[in-house]
């Protein structure tokens, strides 16, 4: 009983609330007048007192009907009366409430917890058109303009008591000791889902802002809508973020589909092994893939260390072997003539292989390569593989050690210990029994595949493993153009996501930032800074060239100056007035007492940030302001995701 009358009296106070927010909407003048030539176009709805309040029709109201209790005056005049005022009054009270609402939101909102199934029931129906990013609104002129007018007064005047906030809002705010000002939230009346059309994602969305901020919160909320689509998902997370990968496991339970296939550098028994050069095109494709692990950093050793790569590939796959790190790492260290032997028995059988090699007997091995290298050639079969293979053992063995010198430690570390086993799987008997995938196998199956490099205690392999990952993809990308399978001949979806992408970008996923889209493939990246990119790239022209591809940019909390320059560019600039106020009083030698006194006002207005940059260091956490695709700037904020393990 007691609960059923909680709730009535929640009812009616929510109900109360419309009522009067919708009175208060139609009571007060909000927004900017639409004539661009009045002076007044350029200020905004400011925050003041309610001075409706002061509204003499309560006392009129009273004092009618005191009348007609006490009987004095009688008659229709009186009830008349007495009805226009209580309409005069509620129509101040809607006004002073209009006032009291929009300082009270000044307060901003809480951090709000929504478990993983109540999200899935209440994205399920547009899952497959749109894309949710949160609850906020559209950021417009006005807003700048509130926000750069209520800097000047400190907030703590302008927001009412907790009380009244509760009977105005609903909800007592954000909690004054957690971090960033609730004025940015505040300053918006209302809130309401953000949702884009899912081909927002196309150009590329990014996702910017410092340490524990909230970006693992809002990719949490990404990667889930794209679980549940059932698009085919690759998460690519440095950190091993054990929230990020309950999200990936919680979304594929709730989406009824197939556990996520798990790869740590460190294996274990539920983990895959994962071959990133087992599907490919051309043979120089594994070569470029090899030399991504070094990073996007290009040098005449890379061109040197790439053709060394290519030559052994080759070789590999002449000999109808199934390339691996391990089998390259193996052919650069022990040297091309050992394949090269190989490829040259495969070329002319095991009968005249023999002869040739018998030929050279009593040499050293390194000669005896030569010798039979030497009489392959006279017997003029065309090779190229094996030709290229040939000039190669011929050269200089000190020139060939220092041209593949780049290579070799990032190899060594891919293929020692525990990650032989996990990136370099072998069939047949004796190997792991944990299953072996590539990312084509997941692409085709429309799976989900979620990578934890555990880039903490060996950021170097970390980078390695990205990298090599992400040219994989490339291939897959130009593969899936080359086949027509692009998002416009209805190909399944591919959705990227990549943390830190600081710790892999490279050229690949440049590429497929520029090129991708028409394959399907969507890609999310969330970094900390533009100086990491930078670091990364090796010049910040290189790192402004990489983010020009991302047409959505989702800016949480950022303390980096440049960081915050570069969003402030990509959100734009409107015009803010202000008016100048000048005093001034003097008096003259003439009759006692004659003075002269004049004051002035000026407004004018300037072209400034329409998010100023200073303001992007007080984000609350999981806060965000963000430049959808189109131009579209929005304010939001997205909560946490609780996922419940089964």
């Amino acid at each position: 009983m007691m609960k059923s009358r909680f709730l009535h009296l929640g009812f009616a106070a929510s109900t109360l609330r419309r009522v009067m927010n919708w009175a208060a909407e139609r009571a007060l003048r909000t927004g900017r007048p639409i004539d661009t030539s009045s002076g007044e176009a350029l200020r905004a709805l400011t925050w003041r007192r309610a001075y409706e309040g002061r509204s003499a029709w309560a006392a009129l109201l009273a004092l009618d009907l005191w009348l007609m209790q006490t009987a004095r005056v009688g008659g229709l005049a009186p009830a008349v009366l007495a009805a226009a005022s209580a309409a005069l009054v509620f129509w101040r009270l809607a006004a002073v409430w209009g006032v009291l609402s929009a300082r009270a939101n000044l307060a901003g909102r809480a951090m709000e917890l929504i478990e993983q199934k109540r999200f899935a029931r209440r994205m399920r129906d547009r899952l497959q058109n749109e894309v949710w990013f949160g609850l906020g609104f559209d950021w417009e002129p006005e807003h700048a303009q509130k926000l750069y007018e209520a800097g000047m007064v400190s907030l703590k005047r302008l927001v009412p008591g907790r009380w009244l906030r509760g009977l105005l809002t609903g909800a007592p705010g954000k909690d004054p000791s957690s971090i960033g000002s609730p004025l940015l939230h505040g300053i918006g009346a209302a809130e309401a889902d953000i949702r884009v059309p899912e081909k927002t994602l196309e150009g590329g969305t990014l996702l910017v802002g410092t340490t524990q901020c909230g970006k693992g919160v809002m990719m949490n909320v990404l990667v889930t809508q794209a679980i549940l689509r059932g698009d085919a998902v690759v998460v690519i997370d440095p950190k091993n973020s054990p929230r990020l990968r309950s999200a990936v496991a919680g979304a594929c339970r709730l989406a009824g589909r197939e556990p996520p296939y798990v790869f740590h550098p460190a294996g274990g028994a539920a983990g895959v092994r994962l071959n990133p050069l087992a599907s490919f095109t051309r043979t120089s494709e594994i070569a470029s893939r090899v030399i991504a692990a070094l990073g996007p950093a290009q040098s005449d050793f890379h061109n040197f260390a790439w053709q060394a790569v290519n030559v052994i590939a080759s070789l590999i796959v002449f000999t109808g072997a199934a390339p691996t790190l391990a089998g390259i790492y193996r052919g650069i260290t022990r040297g091309v003539g050992e394949l090269l032997m190989e490829a040259i028995r495969t070329d002319v059988g095991d009968a005249q292989f023999e002869f040739l090699w018998n030929q050279a007997a009593g040499k050293d091995e390194r000669e005896r390569q030569l010798a039979a290298a030497a009489a392959w050639t006279e017997l003029d079969r065309e090779q190229p593989v094996i030709e290229e293979a040939v000039s190669v053992l011929r050269h200089d063995p000190e020139h060939y050690a220092k041209i593949i010198a780049s290579i070799v430690p990032i190899l060594a570390k891919l293929t020692g210990g525990a990650l032989r086993d996990s990136l370099s799987p072998e069939p047949g008997p004796g190997s792991s029994l944990r299953p072996s995938v590539t990312l084509e196998r997941v692409v085709a199956e429309r799976g989900v595949l979620y990578v934890a490099m555990d880039a903490l205690p060996d950021p170097e392999v970390a980078s390695a493993i990205g990298g090599i990952l992400l040219a994989d993809l490339a291939s897959l990308a130009g593969e899936r153009y080359n086949r027509s399978q692009t998002a416009a001949a209805g190909a399944s979806r591919v959705c990227l996501f990549v943390d830190e992408c600081a710790n892999v970008i490279n050229r690949p996923l440049i590429e497929i930032l520029n090129k991708g889209a028409e394959s399907g493939i969507r890609t999310t990246c969330a970094m900390q800074t533009i100086n990491d990119l930078a670091a990364r790239l090796g010049s910040r022209d290189e790192a402004r060239m990489a983010l020009g591809n991302m047409n959505t940019v989702i800016a949480l909390r950022t303390k980096d100056a440049d960081t915050q320059k570069f969003v402030a560019e990509a959100f734009g600039k409107t015009y803010i007035a202000r008016v100048d106020t000048a005093i001034s009083s003097g008096s003259r030698t003439g009759p006692a007492g004659e003075f002269s006194a004049s004051v002035s006002r000026r407004m004018t207005s300037s072209r400034e940030d329409i998010i100023p940059t200073d303001q992007l260091g007080a984000l609350p956490n999981t806060e965000f302001f963000a430049s959808l695709a189109g131009g579209r700037i929005v304010k939001g904020r997205v909560p946490i995701l609780i996922c419940n393990e089964e």
